[in-house]
């Protein structure tokens, strides 16, 4: 069963990293708050930690209440909200 599935390492690239969160490779550079590991000194070498992304998605959950969350929208809005 397990064959069904993508296999998503711990650490990832930023295209990687941009299909896991279901994003394109610009937008997720636009609104992504997750700082990538720096391996080398070159952009090929950072790596986005999977367990980041997972909090940084689950912190934008409508279902979750908590004060502290950026809302997906307000990356949009400059933080002002919905109007």
């Amino acid at each position: 069963m397990t064959g069904d599935f993508p296999y998503w390492p711990a650490a990832m690239n930023q295209k990687m990293a941009a299909a896991y969160c279901g994003l394109s490779v610009d937008l997720f550079k636009e609104i992504c708050p997750v700082r990538p590991l720096k391996y080398t000194q070159s952009t090929w070498g950072h790596r986005y930690l999977r367990q980041r992304l997972d909090e940084w998605m689950a912190s934008l959950d409508p279902n979750v209440k908590q004060s502290s969350v950026v809302k997906f929208e307000d990356f949009f809005s400059g933080g002002k909200g919905a109007a």
